[in-house]
């Protein structure tokens, strides 16, 4: 599995502490006292995260997001044609998508 298309182990529990699940296809599992291990199921596991691919939190995402790589890094953002808004940037592009999603259900929810 390429890394960079999966969520890191940091940014699933920032993922999983600000409630937000998403049906995914992988995960990070610790089984007994080993280190956590990216991989396509959790069976057997003693701790997991769920860990999104790219393309799973692209389509969470609103209209209008939009990610650019410059310099090595992979900034997103909410272009809504006034400014840009929840601006991230990141090495993992993943990464970068989830901190913007976690951004976009926080503004929702204090909208409501």
């Amino acid at each position: 599995m390429n890394p960079n298309n999966y969520a890191s182990l940091e940014a699933s529990k920032r993922l999983h502490d600000a409630g937000i699940v998403l049906k995914t296809e992988a995960y990070w599992i610790r089984v007994a006292n080993s280190p956590m291990m990216l991989v396509d199921n959790r069976h057997g596991a003693d701790e997991h995260y769920p860990a999104p691919s790219m393309a799973e939190v692209w389509r969470e995402l609103p209209e209008h997001s939009t990610i650019r790589k410059y310099n090595k890094e992979y900034w997103v953002w909410i272009a809504d044609g006034t400014g840009a808004s929840g601006v991230y940037r990141k090495i993992n592009p993943t990464d970068a998508l989830i901190d913007l999603l976690i951004w976009v259900r926080k503004e929702q929810k204090g909208k409501e």
